[in-house]
């Protein structure tokens, strides 16, 4: 053969090598199958939290459960020292008795005007304007230093106060006595209301609570102390048998202890409170 025709079959030769190469490596590969399925990884959904509700505007409560108004309650237990309160084991429940007076000073600086709950219920009930600022001053348990401590204080100033008091621990160590009650009650200011027989939580049988409430209603009535039937509820828990207790008994205002500043006719066995502690009244907002 020729040089040249060697020539040519060898450059034959070479590209039909590089087009069969070519070719062979562009048909796409089968996929091997396992026997065995592989699951596919599922990722882990991302929780959203659940959302906060967003309070009612003072003008969405009045519309539901209106006539309101803006009444801070204030809700104390311990007026005393903090050394004793240390002492005692009562520095969780305690404002220092200095401190207080100083939050009764702030009030009236502020022009806050003490309420009696005589005038919500008139608020509630007959459409009676409330005072300028108006504020509630509540204490709760009945115990000795609210005689000693928080009471003259409360008479310096001339403020109206609500002492809601379990009567079946009266006259025991730590608490007032019925004479003290009588005593205080007499000034005009401050007014004795139910805080059940035995200071037990309502959150019981209908019986129970009965039991509670009624003897309270029954042991304050016959000192006639609690005439416009108020209430607070131990713990500030409420209970659907609570309420029925206190309606059935011709009762008009329950507090509780939960946070807010609108009273409301509608939820008058709901009412709302501000628990205080040493710090100054501005840091309730007041």
């Amino acid at each position: 053969m020729k040089k040249g025709a060697r020539n040519l079959l060898g450059i034959v030769l070479t590209l039909f090598i590089l087009v069969f190469f070519v070719l062979f490596h562009s048909i796409p590969s089968k996929k091997q199958i396992s026997e065995t399925p592989t699951s596919t990884p599922t990722a882990t959904p991302t929780p959203f939290p659940t959302p906060t509700p967003k309070p009612l505007t003072f003008a969405e409560m009045n519309a539901l459960y209106g006539p309101c108004a803006v009444v801070p309650t204030l809700f104390y237990h311990h007026i005393q020292k903090l050394d004793t309160a240390k002492e005692l084991g009562h520095a969780g429940l305690t404002v220092d008795t200095q401190n207080f007076q100083n939050q009764m000073q702030y009030l009236k600086e502020k022009n806050y005007t003490p309420i009696h709950g005589e005038q919500l219920i008139a608020f509630f009930d007959a459409g009676t304007p409330l005072p300028s600022k108006p504020i509630l001053l509540t204490f709760d348990d009945g115990y000795d230093d609210f005689g000693t401590d928080a009471a003259p204080i409360l008479r310096t100033f001339g403020f109206a106060a609500v002492a809601f008091i379990p009567t079946g621990l009266i006259q025991n160590p730590g608490y007032m006595t019925w004479q003290t009650v009588q005593d205080i009650a007499s000034w005009g200011l401050i007014y004795f209301a139910n805080h059940t027989w035995s200071h037990k939580n309502v959150n019981n049988s209908l019986a129970t609570n009965q039991t509670e409430i009624g003897t309270a209603d029954t042991q304050l009535a016959s000192r006639g102390l609690n005439q416009e039937k108020i209430f607070a509820y131990p713990y500030g828990n409420p209970s659907t048998n609570g309420e029925a207790v206190l309606s059935s008994l011709g009762y008009t205002l329950g507090f509780t202890t939960f946070p807010g500043i609108t009273q409301c006719k509608k939820r008058r066995f709901l009412l709302p409170r501000t628990r205080i502690g040493n710090a100054n009244l501005n840091a309730y907002g007041l």
